[in-house]
């Protein structure tokens, strides 16, 4: 007897099973609005950031690594704040919280320790190309964090999907958000597209988020090719160590709009590799 076929995904099927995720909790609401907002101060962070006193303690941490070779010992957010800069403490806040909030999330056949390893690779990618093409830092570190969140959703809400997905994959020989489209009739990046703009994600972080697969479909931002090849980048470092995943096909339009030199790609994998060992450590054991 053949399986019920599987219903289509859509907005308002997303939406209805949006609870299967941890929602975040409003410190990450108010990061991110600082995120969007030029005008936010350093008192402003550090007083949002003080209500979590988990993300206090990640921070610090971090802070008072080898890696920033500090010489003085980092005791407060204010002070870490001096040191590493707003938009750095910023993005490293958004990553605590959103790492804290999904490390419980357990579900067969999805490692979430792979996801949160490639996701943090990615920001770190995303961020080091943001430098490059002169494009905000923070943002494409929180965009790069996020750009995988729909995996998450088609996890929790739609395993059947997933693993419909996984075996159309092994048939076919296509990348995973082709499969989930002919399976369920929207990808990841979509779906993630969904649920930042249902938390309220600034709008640029959103279209990040929805397109990173396929930008040469819309007019994409910067930030979106920043995104689209931090993700392809991280792919190719194996940072997360997942056997399964090829290095995505690079948009050209993408690489152009960057205008890097191979040389840029060849730096950030230095830069991310030192950067991701103590990260890492910090934020994700």
């Amino acid at each position: 007897m053949s399986s019920a076929p599987l219903e289509t995904i859509s907005a308002n099927l997303v939406i209805k099973h949006i609870n299967h995720l941890p929602r975040p909790s409003g410190v990450v609401s108010e990061l991110l609005r600082c995120l969007d907002d030029e005008n936010a101060t350093a008192g402003e962070l550090a007083r949002i950031i003080a209500r979590d006193q988990a993300m206090v303690a990640r921070l610090l941490r971090i802070a008072n690594s080898p890696f920033y070779g500090l010489r003085g010992r980092v005791e407060s957010i204010p002070n870490a704040i001096a040191v590493l800069g707003q938009r750095a403490v910023l993005g490293l806040a958004t990553a605590s919280a959103f790492c804290g909030a999904f490390e419980a999330v357990a579900v067969d056949d999805f490692k979430i320790e792979i996801y949160s390893r490639h996701s943090l690779a990615s920001a770190l990618c995303s961020r080091g190309l943001a430098r490059r093409m002169g494009i905000s830092e923070g943002s494409a570190f929180v965009a790069g964090l996020l750009h995988d969140i729909g995996l998450l959703m088609f996890a929790t809400a739609f395993p059947g999907h997933m693993s419909a997905v996984a075996s159309y994959r092994h048939e076919h020989g296509c990348a995973r958000h082709e499969a989930e489209l002919a399976v369920a009739g929207m990808d990841h990046g979509q779906i993630g597209g969904i649920l930042g703009e249902r938390w309220y994600f600034p709008a640029s972080i959103c279209a990040a988020i929805t397109n990173h697969h396929r930008p040469d479909e819309v007019d994409c931002s910067e930030l979106a090719c920043a995104v689209h090849l931090g993700d392809a980048l991280a792919h190719a470092m194996d940072l997360a160590n997942d056997p399964q995943e090829a290095v995505p096909k690079i948009s050209e339009r993408c690489w152009r709009k960057a205008d890097l030199a191979w040389r840029d790609s060849q730096e950030i994998f230095a830069e991310v590799e030192q950067e991701f060992a103590v990260l890492s450590q910090a934020l994700l054991n």
